[in-house]
């Protein structure tokens, strides 16, 4: 029952991925666990993108972290953020990260038809926990939890409503609430490993709420992952 209702919600994302602002983010969830620690995660996911992921213990305790995707539909977000980490032993590592992102989104509807288009802005804190390889075993999994305040200036061109065909266009500008777990394995050598990703999102908005912000409720990412 599971398995069908995570592949109906993939089903739904992927013909949806025109309608979309903003898709669930398949950011890789590093677990550094000590300085100098480097990690180089890259792939793809089923909501059309292409991401990367840098990650670096910069001391004993901070670490910085850079993330970027680019989708169809002239989709984008960039993000950074800065952070604790904490060895637990066991190879057990409790990560928690501050950052601000920034995006781009263009929605289709076919209704009217119209356009949903501008950019957004996210400022985020995030917990990421999980067990990383160790002599006896390669394989990684964990989890991460991203809740932040997004701000989107978004201009209606006969996306909601039908206005005309060459405007003057209303921009809303919008304050949400977003929350966005994730959790992932990674299997393979000891350095080289193959990641596989599946992450939701729920957007609650403050504002205009009676026009709805168009993204995906779930996403699957699939890319290797590399730690030097």
């Amino acid at each position: 029952m599971k398995i069908q209702v995570i592949a109906f919600g993939l089903s739904i994302s992927l013909m949806m991925s025109s309608c979309i602002v903003y898709h669930t983010q398949t950011t890789d969830i590093p677990l550094i666990s000590k300085k100098n620690d480097l990690r180089v995660d890259a792939g793809i996911s089923i909501v059309p993108s292409v991401h990367a992921t840098i990650s670096y213990g910069l001391t004993d305790k901070i670490a910085i972290q850079g993330f970027g995707s680019i989708g169809s539909d002239d989709r984008y977000y960039f993000q950074a953020a800065t952070g604790l980490y904490k060895n637990k032993g066991n190879s057990r590592v409790l990560e928690l990260y501050g950052g601000f992102g920034y995006g781009y989104g263009n929605a289709y509807k076919d209704a009217n038809p119209g356009n949903l288009l501008g950019n957004y802005q996210l400022y985020y804190g995030q917990l990421n926990y999980g067990k990383i390889a160790n002599e006896l075993s390669n394989f990684e999994i964990g989890f991460g939890i991203k809740t932040g305040y997004l701000h989107s200036n978004l201009t209606d061109k006969n996306y909601y409503n039908w206005i005309s065909e060459t405007g003057p266009y209303k921009t809303y500008h919008d304050e949400s609430l977003l929350f966005e777990p994730v959790g992932f394995i990674r299997i393979g050598g000891q350095k080289l490993k193959i990641s596989v990703k599946l992450g939701g999102t729920l957007i609650y908005k403050f504002t205009n709420t009676d026009r709805s912000f168009p993204y995906s409720y779930i996403n699957l990412g699939l890319g290797i992952n590399y730690r030097f």
